[in-house]
């Protein structure tokens, strides 16, 4: 998670600099951390930006904003305890903060952060209290510029009992911050402690959730990919590595995930004879649905095929970044019998079509000649990943 606090230049704000850098920390930090709270199921990707004021010595209220990322679950199984884990955040300092610690002498920052964020679930509707606090790492100010700092919290466990709809929601935080000098010793500023209250009128709705019943809840595995693809029209083969993440409902069999494949090269050969490498990647990660039904698990991946180099004897004659088939590939996968999710197994496609290339320089249709077409074949081996 990448947190980015801004602060407004002013003369007289050298001590912004300090409060700054952790009011970031802490409410990156303490939202994410509360995020993560929210269970094992799939997660996606959220952000929310948020101004506030912090109350620096001498200073009074400083305006401050904040940019949160992180990943947060769609569901949350009720009754199964989420135990807490570790968040990491970094904080991206300006010049002019930089220049405000220099100005009373600051060689180094440390300090806490204590983040107010909340959760709001059926079993308690007026809000429950999640409080983080995150530790500044010991972090040596330069002399000039930017600088990152890393911060680190930890979520206490939680348990939901009843089903329902959750909202985590961000809120104010009190700093405690020590800026030292170059021997260690402390600046002019000592330790001191500031209330930061985030500004009216904003939408401090980070994310929302489902708390749902452990009998129609899914569940989510995570496999390593291994396996190769034939390439019909250039009697060749392209590795296909990477992972694969999927949730699987178990009452009704479908299953959802994600296939993110490794860059690859391919050996091909240009009208049966003529050797030809082919550096492949697949883009973003590749959407798969499917069904687990009869024991079986058949689906469909969308791969969005790019071809950043073709090479004859080394010497390059096409490709690049905006090289690519003028549409994804639909690859559908089978098991062709037997597959135990815990245990993972082989998935194959027995003919799927590349489509046509496009935007890969003069020799496009040539190129496009050895890779297109119908008849292809792929076979996987899915591995469970270990969970950490």
């Amino acid at each position: 998670m990448r947190a980015t606090t801004r602060t407004a230049g002013r003369t007289a704000g050298r001590t912004a600099g300090n409060a700054a850098v952790a009011c970031a920390v802490a409410l990156a930090s303490g939202a994410a951390a509360l995020a993560g709270t929210a269970a094992p199921a799939a997660a996606e990707p959220v952000s929310l930006t948020l101004g506030y004021h912090c109350v620096f010595p001498l200073l009074g209220p400083e305006p401050v904003s904040v940019e949160i990322s992180t990943d947060v679950p769609k569901t949350v199984v009720s009754g199964q305890q989420v135990p807490g884990f570790t968040v990491d955040s970094v904080s991206t300092v300006g010049a002019g903060s930089t220049r405000g610690l220099a100005a009373v002498g600051s060689a180094k920052l440390d300090g806490t952060a204590l983040a107010k964020a909340s959760i709001t679930v059926p079993d308690v509707p007026s809000g429950l209290a999640v409080p983080v606090t995150s530790k500044l790492d010991t972090t040596a100010v330069p002399a000039e510029g930017a600088f990152d700092v890393h911060a680190r919290g930890t979520t206490v466990p939680l348990t939901f009992r009843k089903t329902g709809k959750g909202t985590i929601r961000v809120g104010d935080l009190v700093l405690t911050l020590t800026p030292s000098i170059g021997d260690g010793g402390p600046s002019g500023l000592g330790t001191f402690e500031s209330e930061c209250t985030q500004d009216p009128g904003q939408d401090d709705v980070l994310a929302t959730f489902d708390v749902v019943d452990s009998a129609p809840a899914s569940t989510h595995h995570d496999y390593t990919v291994r396996g190769t693809a034939a390439v019909k029209a250039g009697a060749g083969t392209v590795p296909l590595n990477g992972s694969l993440s999927t949730d699987i409902d178990p009452d009704i069999g479908n299953v959802t995930g994600a296939l993110d494949l490794d860059p690859a090269t391919g050996a091909l050969k240009a009208w049966g004879f003529l050797p030809v490498t082919a550096d492949v990647a697949f883009g973003r990660p590749a959407t798969a649905t499917g069904r687990l039904a009869g024991g079986a698990l058949t689906a469909d991946a969308a791969l969005d095929v790019r071809v950043t180099s073709f090479a004859v004897f080394g010497l390059p004659v096409g490709g690049g970044d905006q090289c690519r088939t003028a549409a994804p590939a639909d690859v559908p996968l089978d098991s062709g019998g037997p597959f135990d999710p815990a245990l993972g197994g082989r998935l194959a496609s027995t003919g799927f079509t590349l489509p046509p290339l496009q935007d890969c320089g003069v020799l496009t249709p040539l190129l496009g000649s050895f890779t297109a077409g119908p008849g292809n074949t792929a076979d996987l081996t899915l591995t469970p990943k270990e969970q950490g």
